[in-house]
């Protein structure tokens, strides 16, 4: 389940500060873009400083890039001194938590820092292609095998926003842990209000509080 979606400023306080807010409350961040050797590419120290390490150079990463890019070196001494400086830039990845994963579609490998992985893509072909493999590396090598699956249930209902609204937001700080959403398909249809959890038993609790905030009959689950 996706719980949230972004987009932040290219600086490293902003990078910072959503990386650690979602860190603490998510069981993986996907950071997309910002890895390269201009300015606007703070995606490293962003990640860095919001688990309070440093940035240092990591060889192996350095390797890849070498081998990536050095055939659009031309040897002039000028060009070859930018490319070293490049090199070094875009190696410095978060010191003590970083770990490359690796493979064979891929001619750089993805970064990942505990619970938050980079995807280095700047296209969307290369985006989809990196979210392949990441899925085939989760199938493969189950390094993602901790993350526990989501339950969920949906309800659909004819009352108003004005009449649910309110039970709605107590039933929130009921169950901070699950998330509770709600949509119309159509500006005439039902309300669909959703709930997701990782505990199924805490799902169905919340399904069970709001239909007893309501007469009987107020709700339908649907699949």
């Amino acid at each position: 389940m996706t719980s949230r979606s972004t987009v932040v400023r290219n600086d490293i306080d902003s990078v910072a500060e959503e990386v650690d807010r979602c860190k603490s409350v998510s069981d993986l961040v996907f950071l997309y873009g910002g890895v390269g050797p201009l300015h606007s590419d703070v995606t490293s120290a962003g990640v860095a400083k919001a688990f309070g390490v440093r940035l240092a150079p990591d060889e192996e990463f350095e390797e890849f890039l070498r081998h990536l890019i050095g055939d659009h070196c031309t040897g002039d001494r000028n060009e070859v001194k930018y490319f070293e400086g490049f090199l070094r830039q875009m190696a410095q990845l978060p010191e003590g938590i970083t770990e490359l994963l690796h493979h064979e579609k891929l001619p750089v490998p993805l970064i990942k820092c505990c619970n938050v992985i980079v995807l280095s893509a700047t296209n969307a072909t290369e985006l989809e292609k990196q979210w392949d493999c990441l899925i085939e590396l989760t199938e493969s090598d189950g390094f993602l095998v901790t993350i526990e699956s989501y339950s969920s249930k949906r309800l659909t209902t004819n009352l108003t926003d004005v009449e649910t609204a309110q039970p709605l937001s107590k039933l929130c700080l009921e169950f901070p842990d699950l998330y509770i959403g709600c949509f119309r398909r159509s500006r005439q249809g039902p309300l669909v209000i959703s709930f997701e959890g990782k505990d199924p038993s805490r799902v169905q609790a919340g399904v069970e509080a709001l239909c007893k905030k309501f007469n009987a009959g107020a709700f339908s689950e649907v699949n």
